[in-house]
């Protein structure tokens, strides 16, 4: 069996968030401040011992002007690939608005079904005995069950923040 190589492309993220930061005459602390991190995030995203998060990446992106890909594929250090990303970024359509109100409406959804799952596992529960209720089979399954709630609440706690935050950014 043979592997194939594949060339990877170079990541400047790092590099880019240090020189478009400059570009804007920021400082660490400033550039933090206005994307509600501190100085030391922004210090090691700059030395590429860290890399952002998704939403402190769409907070970088839309303070450059710039798509995320660009952000983190271009050497914008680069005059002319900095001028086309510029060119090439844009703010979000109503098609794309309309998108994000449907993602919206989707999570409240999601929201409202793992509420009532964990509503008829809590019903379901109250009518078991007290042996079965201290058997281990069921303490693993109730332990699985609670991981598995805290999980899914998180991802939707996620998924609201990120649609949150690109809905308030829709408007700039």
């Amino acid at each position: 069996m043979s592997v194939v190589k594949t060339e990877e492309t170079p990541i400047y993220l790092h590099q880019n968030i240090r020189y478009l930061r400059k570009q804007l005459k920021l400082s660490q602390e400033e550039l933090g401040s206005r994307i509600g991190l501190n100085r030391g995030n922004i210090a090691s995203y700059e030395n590429g011992s860290a890399e952002p998060k998704i939403c402190n990446l769409l907070k970088l992106s839309n303070l450059f002007s710039v798509s995320i890909l660009d952000l983190t594929k271009k050497d914008l250090s680069n005059e002319a690939n900095l001028q086309q990303a510029s060119e090439h970024y844009h703010e979000i359509s109503s098609n794309e608005a309309e998108l994000m109100e449907q993602f919206m409406r989707r999570a409240q959804e999601l929201q409202s079904v793992i509420q009532s799952i964990q509503t008829c596992y809590d019903f379901k529960t109250k009518s078991l005995d007290e042996a079965t209720k201290n058997s281990k089979a069921y303490q693993m399954a109730n332990m699985k069950f609670e991981e598995l709630f805290d999980a899914s609440a998180e991802l939707l706690n996620n998924h609201h923040a990120l649609i949150d935050y690109v809905r308030c950014h829709l408007h700039k």
